[in-house]
């Protein structure tokens, strides 16, 4: 089996840290990016499999970040991260097209079982 390939965004660096330490011990393989921009330029750099996104952070939201996806990229499946996916936040970020909303904090193996179902919804 392919190793997947995502990318974390999120404005905190110990998030982003704990994310790809986790997505190691899971197999995958990963990248960061800081904020909304960085996330675009990567994006444009290079295919991801998954993306794992913040909903809120300064400059380009995660929310504008996850349109320019579903515009460009609407085969590559988001999780969307935030502090309220019950909600207004999760309903709108599931209704502009993330495949998932986690929380945060999140458990660990909600992740993993979020993770598993979105490859396998698309390999």
């Amino acid at each position: 089996m392919i190793k997947k390939h995502i990318l974390v965004v999120d404005d905190d660096p110990s998030l982003r840290a704990l994310f790809q330490a986790l997505l190691e011990s899971y197999g995958y393989t990963s990248e960061t990016a800081a904020n909304g921009l960085e996330a675009l330029t990567r994006i444009a750099q290079a295919p991801f499999d998954i993306v794992l996104l913040d909903y809120m952070m300064p400059g380009i939201t995660g929310l504008a970040v996850l349109q320019y996806m579903q515009r460009h990229h609407p085969s590559t499946p988001v999780m969307m991260l935030t502090g309220h996916s019950e909600g207004p936040v999760g309903a709108q970020a599931l209704a502009a097209g993330a495949r998932v909303c986690l929380s945060k904090p999140f458990n660990c193996a909600e992740l993993k079982e979020a993770l598993n179902s979105m490859v396998e919804m698309h390999a």
